[in-house]
């Protein structure tokens, strides 16, 4: 009788412990759940990234369609197989059916089936710009994490089989086509200095909206380079003159200056190009004549201080802050302590030396004196559509940080240095380009010859900014030769 009981007892508890083991694996087994008295099987059918609208509502992403195809392990579904698929296709797919689980194969049509269910959902193939593609480092690599789910589930018995009939019933996390961020890219202004750009090899170019900040165009070159050079740093040269003759304005520091094309300091010779001897020169015409030999001194008469408080006001040692934790460094400034040499001080003062910026970072100068002193962050996002369809505007804080006779005298002189210095090329057939041109050299060689980094950086229309516009080109001529005709492409099709 003992024997018995202790044999029933160990029956028990071996079914016991079955039934725990069976109960856990269904609990922490993703794949499966409980209902309706069944366990249930769950397929991904689809992942959607939230969609990315040009700030008129035009989709830039999700546009696309392609087809799913949810194939049921089932005589019926195998028999329609060769209705899509080629037969070696259908050979492959037969092997993975033998699992006895449903799967999803992406087709490129929707074929008419009676039992393989075809589902219409946004293609991932599209091509995108380098700004959004997740390859290049782009929007979508910030927004991965906001991914909806697109999920079909079933029925299964004990075993996991599917039970018989069961077609499967789709459920939705977030999955959502309308959801989404509304960016400041203008379509057409995108498409224009795409245009303007198709025969620069290497080098970017960047629209913002002086008043708000927003990026309207955003073009690196080459455009298949998982490198976006509209936020990298480059020697920028003279067009960093544009700053030092706001710092000169704003502390009322503007002296006369006789140009004999070479300055002396300390043991180092600084010249203007080609040692072009500009005579007479005030701060005007220095910026008009980009006569290297005036910023020299403007510097030196300015000292670090001055210039480096300027600088910081406009953000050449912060960062830009595109979306969540997508930043972009604006630039290295040179150090209070490098700018204690005063061969280092005249260096930064024609845009030399240790100094780097983005052409973000100097779109973004030109916007702060196109909007009269008042700084604006750039900024990529205009607006979120939640999932009940709501769009919830972006606010930018803006603040001053130059007063606004100096922007406009700035605006006035950057008029100047297109109708009588060296950005007459950017001259539209309405007369209103403004800007600064700029031929920086890199210290890099090729064949023996330095590489320039070439720049045109302005303002449209002069005389009422709405737009900033910087293009550069890597390994150029000079900016006046290789910048300003792109300059002006692009504002004749802004007319």
């Amino acid at each position: 009788m003992y024997k018995r009981i202790v044999a029933y007892g160990l029956c028990i508890a071996f079914l016991l412990v079955t039934l725990v083991g069976r109960v856990t694996y269904i609990s922490m087994d993703g794949t499966y759940s409980v209902g309706s008295g069944y366990n249930s099987y769950s397929l991904v059918v689809d992942r959607i990234t939230p969609t990315l609208y040009y700030r008129d509502m035009k989709r830039l992403t999700n546009d696309t369609f392609t087809y799913i195809a949810v194939i049921r392990p089932t005589e019926k579904c195998i028999g329609e197989l060769d209705k899509i698929f080629t037969k070696s296709q259908v050979n492959e797919i037969i092997d993975e059916l033998k699992l006895g689980k449903p799967i999803v194969k992406q087709i490129k049509n929707n074929p008419k089936t009676n039992y393989i269910n075809i589902v219409k959902v946004p293609s991932t193939a599209e091509k995108k710009p380098q700004l959004i593609a997740k390859e290049s480092s782009g929007f979508e690599s910030y927004i991965q994490e906001e991914q909806g789910i697109m999920r079909i589930n079933f029925d299964v018995d004990a075993l996991g089989r599917i039970l018989s009939g069961d077609e499967g019933s789709f459920s939705y996390t977030d999955y959502d086509e309308k959801y989404g961020y509304v960016l400041s890219l203008d379509s057409d202004i995108q498409s224009y200095v795409s245009s303007a750009m198709q025969n620069v090899s290497t080098g970017a170019a960047v629209v913002m909206d002086v008043k708000t900040g927003g990026i309207l165009a955003c073009v690196s070159k080459p455009e298949n380079s998982y490198l976006n050079r509209v936020f990298c740093q480059y020697a920028v040269g003279s067009v960093f003159k544009i700053v030092v003759a706001l710092s000169a304005v704003e502390n009322g520091v503007t002296p006369q200056y006789d140009c004999n094309g070479v300055i002396k300091v300390g043991d180092t010779e600084f010249s203007c190009a080609h040692k072009t001897k500009h005579g007479k020169q005030d701060l005007r015409s220095a910026l008009g004549n980009s006569c290297n030999c005036y910023f020299v001194n403007l510097a030196l008469s300015l000292g670090c201080e001055k210039l480096l408080d300027t600088s910081k006001k406009l953000g050449y040692d912060s960062t830009t802050n595109l979306f969540a934790n997508w930043a972009i460094q604006n630039g290295l400034l040179p150090q209070k302590s490098d700018l204690l040499s005063p061969g280092q001080l005249a260096l930064l003062g024609f845009g030399q030396g240790r100094l780097t910026a983005t052409p973000l970072q100097i779109c973004s100068t030109l916007a702060t004196i196109g909007n009269d002193g008042i700084f604006t962050q750039p900024n990529l996002i205009v607006s979120r559509i939640n999932h009940s369809g709501q769009r919830i505007d972006v606010n930018y804080k803006s603040k001053r940080v130059l007063e606004s006779e100096s922007a406009k005298t700035i605006q006035n002189y950057l008029r100047y240095v297109v109708t009588d210095g060296t950005g007459y090329g950017a001259e539209d057939s309405r007369h209103k380009s403004s800007g600064k041109t700029a031929t920086a050299q890199t210290g890099q060689f090729k064949y023996g010859r330095e590489l320039m980094n070439t720049w045109f950086a302005g303002l449209y229309p002069y005389d009422n900014p709405k737009y900033a516009i910087v293009v550069v080109k890597e390994a150029g001529d000079s900016g006046a030769r290789d910048c300003c005709p792109i300059f002006r492409t692009i504002v004749e099709n802004l007319n």
